[in-house]
């Protein structure tokens, strides 16, 4: 009830493809009426743009995401916003999924490596320059 560093979010009839069409079309709504130039944007450009236009744009990166119930797969949720989320799997379903499953997943989500798109060697250089 006092946690005020982290967020939880569980996302009930969410799709990640309508999100990113949704964002897209957006998109193309703005720059036929002139508000960018589509033919200018650079990767930082698009990602700024683009993470305005999708649901839960207002929310904090997602560090973890937790998939319940033993399949190994994503399934359409968060597309864009997992890039550069730790994934963990558990067989447990989510109606059952406790307190120490959660400790257990987290516990395991602290003795990863995050290297949000970076090779281990990337950080190992960026650290040694510091």
């Amino acid at each position: 009830a006092n946690n005020t560093g982290m967020t939880l979010v569980i996302a009930v009839s969410y799709g990640g493809q309508w999100d990113m069409v949704h964002a897209a079309q957006q998109l193309a709504i703005q720059a036929q009426q002139g508000k960018i130039d589509a033919t200018q944007l650079s990767v930082e450009d698009f990602q700024n743009l683009y993470q305005q236009q999708i649901q839960m744009s207002d929310l904090p990166p997602v560090d973890l995401m937790i998939r319940t119930g033993g399949d190994l797969r994503i399934s359409n949720f968060l597309l864009y916003q997992l890039a550069y989320a730790e994934l963990y799997f558990s067989d447990i379903r989510w109606p059952e999924f406790r307190k120490e499953d959660l400790v257990k997943a987290i516990v395991e989500f602290q003795s990863r490596e995050r290297r949000f798109g970076k090779t281990s060697g990337q950080i190992q250089s960026n650290e040694e320059k510091k």
